[in-house]
């Protein structure tokens, strides 16, 4: 794996122009998204064009997806929000300490990762938790922005029924003013998302001039706000997000001396976890499109130390958008050359613009977050999953009710622990088929599906699962059982087509069986054993007792061997 990415090595200078291009237009949505992500995390808004500027570039140098947009993500910002909520008590300067920690410690946890190579980890989400996950957070991020876009303070709440509990109270004390600002910009950037680019292609513009235009919409909505709040004394009419700092942090380490680090680390590795499969899974959709690959080891790396270099540079935990990943690749990204320009124009703005920001209302901001997640909400996908499979559907629904009852990390380990143990015992009671050959054919099916020929003599039975020690009983009662109902039966052939591992408690289980079968008369047979699993058996005493000679290649050359009138 060499040191430097095969972009920077094979790059084309006829690339530069779209780079460029997407890089600016990912500028103009990255800077609100950046201070809004920051405040939904509980942090200073400078924090969020921190955690834009160094990380995008650390990416583009160590990632290996062309197109990955990294920087704040809304269901990071909404997990560090909640494990800032203890850890801060209240005091800002240690939910800042609070927030380097925390993407710190993710870095540490991925570099960990990478090394020890437990990028499969991830796997451990499945699809369906991290779907309901990505729904309830979502859920739970529009609740945290109520507050904001009604006019109203709430205190830190651990999940979204416990704010619903304290804001519905206080819904007599809503801001108009505020309220009504909300109103509006959300509107406008539905009407920009869904409608403006139709218009504009109908006043003659192209269908990705159009796209592009229409992405300018967040950043113009925050210059018309500011201008609009700063003729109404801002201050006294809405909150404002009032004074940011001039420019770019030092490299820093002295958040390392704040106590109280080590009640982080649990909710440091949900975030990593989640960031990580997040980042691939966008990553590997918008390499599929062109045709590139994704090293799931090196976005490891790279993601760990991006976010270490975000804590380093006073910036909160970052992953791969999806939105602003997608816009990243729709506005002509060929490169990470556009990331590291989408960084120069963040850091131009935290150079030049930050005093600029003192008079933008948070309402805006909270109106930003609201549309931009909406995406993220997937009902129907829900109801697809409980539609196909009862089980995945009920992890997927565990894990969305888990996420706004009890809170963001709760609920996704509530879904993960209850997506494992639908798997468990799924697998610990696999499907077993007596098999007979399709007449006219060598092949062989379920005698209980379809029509075929049996032979009394021969007991086929296929096993459709690994053999391993959550189902060795369940699978030793259930041939134990047919063998006694087949009584006619000389030979079992055990079909092993579908088993592609077996354990030690396995491997007992086909030792016992075949001691018992040669005590009730019986001859034991294996057929269409995978290469694996057959290199793992050879030398065992099992094999030994068993004989090569009854080890069959195919399920028709054991019939053709041991039954005479097939």
């Amino acid at each position: 794996m060499t040191l430097l990415p095969d972009w920077l090595l094979t790059y084309q200078r006829r690339d530069l122009g779209d780079d460029a291009l997407a890089g600016t237009i990912t500028a103009i949505l990255l800077i609100p998204q950046a201070l809004a992500y920051a405040l939904l995390a509980g942090l200073p808004p400078e924090v969020g064009l921190y955690a834009s500027v160094i990380p995008p570039i650390l990416y583009a140098l160590t990632g290996s997806s062309r197109t990955l947009a990294v920087g704040p993500v809304a269901v990071a910002a909404v997990m560090v929000a909640a494990a800032l909520g203890g850890f801060a008590e209240g005091d800002p300067a240690r939910a800042l300490a609070g927030g380097l920690w925390l993407a710190l410690l993710s870095g540490l946890f991925l570099l960990l990762f990478a090394f020890l190579r437990l990028g499969w980890l991830s796997h451990f989400v499945s699809h369906p938790v991290l779907n309901g996950f990505s729904t309830g957070a979502t859920i739970t991020i529009i609740g945290t922005q109520v507050p904001a876009l009604v006019g109203i303070r709430l205190g830190n709440q651990e999940s979204f029924l416990d704010l619903l509990q304290e804001l519905l109270p206080r819904l007599a004390s809503i801001n108009g003013l505020v309220l009504g600002c909300g109103l509006l910009t959300m509107t406008l950037l539905l009407l920009a998302r869904n409608q403006l680019p139709g218009w504009l292609q109908v006043l003659g513009l192209s269908r990705k001039q159009a796209a592009l235009s229409a992405r300018m919409m967040p950043l113009l909505l925050v210059v018309g706000a500011i201008l609009l709040s700063a003729s109404l004394q801002g201050e006294a009419q809405m909150p404002v997000v009032g004074s940011i700092p001039q420019g770019l942090p030092a490299p820093s380490l002295d958040f390392l001396f704040v106590p109280g680090w080590q009640g982080l680390v649990g909710s440091a590795l949900l975030i990593a976890l989640i960031g990580y499969v997040e980042s691939l899974s966008v990553a590997r959709l918008l390499a599929l499109r062109r045709r590139q690959r994704i090293d799931p080891d090196r976005e490891l790396l790279a993601l760990g130390v991006t976010n270490i270099g975000s804590a380093a540079f006073g910036g909160m935990p970052v992953a791969g958008g999806f939105a602003r990943s997608m816009v990243n690749f729709d506005a002509g990204a060929r490169t990470q050359l556009a990331a590291i320009i989408t960084a120069g124009w963040v850091a131009l703005a935290a150079f030049a613009f930050t005093g600029a920001l003192a008079p933008l209302p948070k309402v805006v901001l909270a109106a930003i977050v609201v549309v931009a997640v909406t995406q993220l909400i997937d009902l129907r996908g829900i109801v697809s999953t409980w539609r196909y499979d009862r089980g995945d559907g009920l992890a997927q629904l565990a894990t969305v009710l888990g996420v706004l009852a009890l809170g963001i990390e709760p609920g996704l380990l509530l879904g993960i622990g209850l997506a494992l143990a639908i798997t468990l015992r799924r697998t610990s009671n696999p499907h077993i088929a007596v098999v007979g050959r399709v007449p006219g054919t060598e092949h062989y099916r379920n005698i209980l599906r379809h029509h075929v020929v049996t032979w009394p003599e021969l007991l086929l039975v296929r096993v459709d699962e690994n053999l391993y020690f959550a189902n060795v009983p369940q699978v030793e009662s259930r041939l134990l059982a047919l063998v006694a109902d087949h009584p006619q039966a000389k030979q079992l052939v055990l079909i092993l087509s579908g088993v592609a591992a077996i354990d030690a408690s396995g491997l007992e289980l086909l030792e016992s069986l075949e001691q018992s079968l040669q005590e009730a008369g019986m001859q034991l047979h294996l057929a269409e054993v995978k290469g694996p699993v057959m290199d793992k058996l050879q030398g065992t005493h099992f094999m030994r007792a068993l004989g090569a000679d009854h080890v069959h290649l195919s399920t028709e050359l054991a019939v053709q061997r041991l039954s005479p009138t097939c």
